[in-house]
């Protein structure tokens, strides 16, 4: 208001200059031109939204109420509104939503309530899918695919759609964070490190382990088997990296594609305290270690970040998992790989490199002399004694591991016991105990003292690839609630040996292969024997039905010939009382001759005989009485 005054002084002397130059040049002018308030010309000629800020501003800090009511009134007056109107710019000024340059925020700002969720999530995800395949559509182009897809796709007439400007509202987020992402720093270069997610967030790394890296590569070296035969494949490399120091905290070498599984490996092997044999030959300790603090920062595989089991692992141990925005966002973890074939394959006899020729492979093939133990022993040594040991890249004052430890607080991390990192191993569900309290697993026969009186139940095994001659006894999940931890099995008669989980099995491919090839031509010539045996056997049951039959036959022949021989030498019947004889077995009553029957003579003597018996025996059944059929 003092501003205002003065304003309105200076324009005052500028009238009256006026006034005089006017009389001297006797010019009449109309008394009409001076009758607007000064006040009101700046007023007119200031930028209202700056304005009415500076006066909220002005009564916001009033010493007490008094003040603060006359103050309110003032402002009012000047802004020609309502003391409550004042007291709403007031409280929107104290929640942060009155702008300098716009006034006061809409409470639905940045939301598109009238359109639905259908349209804006159809428009990022045109906008978004256009950037996943390299193919960046500009907003102009979203706005005719949405009215595109609204008239032919949906048979929406004009008006049904959302309007470009709201495309364009809609967008503007988008394309503002893409154009960030593409001025973004590198991670290696800058005074701080920073890395951004795929949400957009921006993580700063300010001490050691706070945000840990981790990848996957295929090692350029071939290498062969015990029999010195070269591998068809190549080793897989993953390693977790600090973001804070580039220091190595593990790594872990494997045949295949490592997965899941092979990732929280590799997470137990750096939070652990590395031990190595003296056979390795490291000249200095590797005390770079720990599990990360905050974040555990990947790309978007599904082994990584995206797995449940790491997200579940991360829920566990108290770290989150965030995406990497771009693969240049792990700019750290990826210069190491280079590093490694810079500095240490490419002097290996067997090293291949990345797009070799023909002739570039078949000359590694003839080199290659390592095995996968020996490129194991090579890395450890190079990151233990060497890679952890060297100068910092943004600062040669310091190596990687000074820096490592400057930000642990110059003190190392306390051990983690191997109980907390179970969960890291990999699982064997659905394991019986046997008798004595022994388990089965690859052919080998466990045991554990806390397994005796747990016979015939279903308990869990998890082990370490690496040495699978002992085992990690659990209870069986029960719901939500993980199993207990019971003890350990040990294999038996194998205590002084250390074997992996590859070297089981291949020994168990072994022995079935050599079983299979020490029974398989003594089985096959016992198979042989056996179906000759069976078939002699079968041959020799046929010839005897077959010659029994044959006797049954020439018996048949011969009584038959018999037969008709004595019919032809007997006289035939004369009477119905003669008998007929009795028939011959093989005979049929059709081959039996007719007789005829003579009328016996009143003179002749009845004949006692079987025939007799059969009419009295027609009699009885044929009654003639007609009384006795009645009765009948």
């Amino acid at each position: 208001m003092e501003a205002i005054g003065s304003a309105s002084q200076r324009l005052e002397c500028f009238s009256t200059a006026e006034e005089l130059v006017s009389d001297s040049c006797e010019a009449e002018l109309s008394t009409r031109l001076f009758e607007t308030d000064p006040s009101q010309i700046l007023m007119d000629c200031a930028n209202a939204p700056t304005l009415r800020y500076r006066l909220i501003e002005w009564l916001s800090s009033s010493p007490n109420r008094r003040v603060k009511g006359a103050r309110k009134r003032q402002v009012a007056a000047t802004l020609s509104i309502s003391t409550r109107q004042v007291e709403r710019l007031l409280n929107a000024y104290y929640g942060d939503r009155l702008d300098e340059n716009g006034g006061v925020e809409r409470s639905d700002k940045g939301t598109h309530q009238r359109l639905g969720d259908y349209w804006p999530a159809y428009i990022r995800e045109v906008y978004e899918k256009s950037q996943k395949e390299n193919h960046p559509l500009k907003p102009a182009d979203v706005v005719r695919e949405v009215k595109r897809h609204a008239i032919v796709d949906l048979g929406h007439e004009a008006g049904d759609y959302p309007h470009p400007a709201t495309v364009y509202r809609i967008l503007k987020p988008l394309v503002e964070q893409q154009k960030r992402r593409k001025k973004i720093r590198n991670p290696g270069s800058g005074s701080w490190l920073a890395v951004e997610t795929r949400a957009g967030k921006i993580l700063k790394a300010d001490f050691s382990n706070q945000i840990v890296q981790c990848d996957h590569t295929k090692l350029d070296i071939r290498i062969v088997d015990e029999s010195g035969d070269v591998l068809s494949w190549r080793p897989w490399l993953t390693t977790v990296i600090d973001t804070f120091s580039s220091g190595l905290l593990g790594y872990h070498l494997w045949h295949k594609q490592p997965g899941t599984h092979e990732v929280a490996l590799t997470l137990r092997h750096a939070a652990l305290p590395k031990t190595y044999p003296s056979d390795y030959g490291l000249e200095k300790t590797w005390d770079i270690c720990g599990l990360p603090l905050q974040y555990f920062f990947t790309d978007g595989g599904k082994d990584l970040a995206r797995s449940n089991h790491i997200k579940t692992i991360g829920q566990i141990l108290g770290f989150a998992c965030e995406i990497r925005s771009r693969p240049i966002q792990g700019g750290i973890v990826e210069r190491l790989f280079k590093t490694i074939n810079t500095q240490l394959l490419d002097q290996q006899p067997g090293y291949q490199r990345n797009r070799a020729t023909k002739e570039d492979i078949a000359k590694a093939e003839k080199a290659a002399c390592l095995r996968l133990e020996d490129v194991d022993k090579l890395l450890t040594s190079y990151f233990c004694d060497d890679y952890n040991h060297q100068p910092y890249p943004k600062d040669p004052r310091e190596t990687r591991f000074e820096r490592w430890l400057r930000g642990m607080g110059s003190k190392l991390p306390e051990p983690l016991k191997e109980r907390e990192l179970d969960i890291c191993l990999m699982k064997e569900e659905q394991r019986v105990v046997q008798a004595h309290g022994s388990v089965y697993f690859q052919n080998l026969t466990y045991r554990c003292e806390g397994l005796r009186s747990r016979r015939g139940e279903y308990v869990t095994l998890q082990y370490d690839p690496d040495n699978i001659l002992r085992l990690y006894i659990y209870e069986q999940r029960v719901g939500d609630k993980s199993g207990s931890f019971i003890g350990y099995a040990h294999a038996i008669n194998m205590d002084s040996q250390v074997l992996s989980l590859d070297e089981v099995k291949r020994l168990n491919k072994e022995k079935s292969s050599a079983r299979r090839s020490h029974s398989n031509y003594d089985a096959l010539l016992a198979q042989g024997k056996r179906k000759a045996l069976v078939e002699t056997k079968k041959q020799a049951k046929k010839e005897r039905q077959r010659t029994e039959q044959s006797k049954l036959r020439k018996n048949a022949k011969k009584t038959l010939t018999e037969v008709e021989n004595g019919q032809k030498r007997s006289p035939p019947l004369s009477g119905k009382g003669e008998s007929l004889g009795l028939l011959v077995e093989g005979i049929g009553p059709s081959q039996v001759p007719p007789q005829t029957t003579t009328p016996l003579s009143p003179v002749s003597e009845p004949v006692a005989s079987p025939v007799v018996q059969s009419e009295e025996r027609h009699r009885l059944s044929n009654p003639k009485d007609k009384r006795l059929k009645k009765i009948w």
